[in-house]
């Protein structure tokens, strides 16, 4: 099902503290969970003053937006871009807070705007994480960026929320603030007031399991009881991250998976799983329409698996032959 998650995340950097200070602004469009466009935008701040410390977070400097427009030239542009859409930030009230303040400062019409905000929205999906600042929360999904870019900030921030989108198997970014009971934020002339948490029933408390954590946990449980995992116990890999991290990869679009033996990380359920979100078909057979096998710890009446690929990629296949840890590598790689 193709889902209909459509939003606008936005990031800005500032020249210095006042929050009318914005040297840089980005957006990135999303429409039905993926990203379709994209701009940026350097802005001239007025006044024309740079901190120290703001050129040592972001870079810029007064030289690289001298003969840049002004945001209230700029406004038109931007404003066209973001049109209605709910935007998205990590620690929204800041941008939003910059937004305004530059329509403010720029004598511009500020619109009515709703707003949620990245940070928030990963606390409800992932509890568990202990940071959740743009950069630890990127690097935890596996989403490589240059920090304090504000058009990589933007993709990043965009990623995460359709991480979180998946993560809940939320259809669109209304159902998934349903989900994690978050309430919107709103903005125009006369303020702003940031997105807030509703209080959950205990009927659909945090307690339940989410049906990733039912696909993670149950079969791998089911098997280690029955005796099929045979190497020592080691401390589970991060399941739940691979699952979510290879609905944006999808690096085996289209093509055909056999998996051979029994794998020390994933069940034959969750291998399945796997491959199907990385965009792959499994089979039983190895046969010249397979493009993969993955090899897992075999019995000796199972055969040599090397020689029988090798044997058919003979006569013009290519069938690629990888362990359980190169299939998981498949996930690590962003695009």
């Amino acid at each position: 099902m193709t889902r209909a998650v459509n939003f606008t995340a936005i990031d800005f950097e500032t020249a210095n503290g006042n929050r009318d200070s914005a040297c840089q602004l980005a957006a990135v469009i999303v429409r039905n969970g993926a990203i379709v466009d994209q701009a940026m935008w350097m802005i001239r701040p007025m006044p024309m003053y740079f901190s120290p410390g703001n050129i040592r977070i972001h870079g810029i400097t007064p030289s690289r937006v001298a003969n840049e427009p002004v945001f209230g030239d700029l406004w038109s542009d931007i404003a066209a871009k973001i049109g209605n859409d709910c935007l998205v930030a990590h620690n929204a009230s800041f941008d939003i807070g910059v937004l305004r303040a530059c329509l403010m400062r720029h004598r511009c019409d500020t619109p009515e705007m709703q707003y949620t905000c990245t940070r928030a929205i990963a606390r409800r999906t992932w509890p568990h994480r202990h940071r959740f600042g743009l950069k630890p929360l990127a690097e935890w999904l596996g989403i490589r960026f240059r920090h304090h870019d504000a058009l990589e900030d933007s993709i990043a921030c965009a990623k995460i929320l359709l991480a979180a989108g998946v993560d809940q198997q939320a259809q669109s970014l209304e159902e998934l603030e349903k989900k994690l009971n978050i309430s919107r934020g709103t903005a125009g002339d006369w303020g702003q007031s940031g997105p807030s948490i509703r209080r959950r029933s205990t009927s659909a408390g945090r307690s339940q399991s989410k049906p990733i954590d039912r696909l993670l946990n149950s079969p791998r449980t089911a098997e280690t009881k029955a005796g099929y995992l045979t190497t020592p116990a080691i401390p589970p890999i991060d399941l739940q991250r691979l699952l979510i991290r290879a609905e944006f990869i999808r690096p085996l679009s289209g093509k055909r998976i056999v998996f051979a033996g029994r794998f020390r990380d994933f069940s034959r359920t969750q291998a399945d799983t796997l491959a199907s979100r990385l965009g792959g078909q499994t089979q039983d057979e190895i046969d010249e329409a397979v493009d993969l096998v993955v090899v897992g710890k075999m019995n000796p009446e199972d055969g040599n698996i090397q020689a029988e690929v090798d044997r058919i990629n003979q006569s013009g296949a290519k069938i690629r032959v990888v362990d359980e840890e190169g299939f998981l590598g498949l996930m690590i790689a962003d695009r």
